[in-house]
């Protein structure tokens, strides 16, 4: 404004009135619109603080779920390796307990005393006609003379039935 008006304003005491009534409304209004600019980024900053708690307690709580979950597998892979030992250990004790059923000595012992049979001090084997054949096969394979052969080779045999 040129001097010769602000001049105007301050004799004239309804010009002046109006302008101080106008610049008081013009504070007003910037101090409103101040006041609404931090109460927005306020609410913005509010916002933003609660979404990144919200965000970060989400992460917590998952973890704690996933380490909750990973204890709880662990447990039942402890429980499955004792099942399995126990499983092996047990298999061992019948495996033993068959080969000492299956012993020639507990057969020998179970064979006179319960079916009443004889113990051989020497044995013999009967040599049948195939028997022969297959030592005679062997012995060309092998280009090694065998008593069976030689026997009645000369002519002579010996043996069994």
């Amino acid at each position: 404004m040129s001097l010769a008006m602000e001049w105007k304003c301050l004799s004239d005491p309804r010009l002046g009135e109006e302008r101080r009534r106008r610049e008081e409304r013009r504070r007003r209004e910037e101090a409103l619109r101040k006041e609404m600019e931090r109460a927005r980024r306020s609410r913005i900053v509010f916002t933003a603080f609660l979404a990144v708690a919200l965000v970060a307690s989400g992460i917590l709580l998952l973890t704690v779920v996933l380490n909750v979950g990973v204890a709880q597998n662990e447990v039942r892979l402890r429980e499955s390796q004792r099942e399995i030992e126990l499983e092996r250990r047990r298999q061992d004790a019948v495996r033993l307990e068959i080969a000492s059923l299956e012993s020639p000595a507990r057969v020998e012992k179970e064979a006179v005393n319960r079916l009443g049979m004889v113990r051989v001090e020497a044995a013999e084997y009967i040599q049948t006609p195939a028997y022969r054949a297959a030592a005679e096969r062997k012995a060309l394979e092998r280009e090694v003379p065998v008593p069976e052969a030689q026997a009645r080779a000369d002519g002579s045999e010996e043996g069994g039935i």
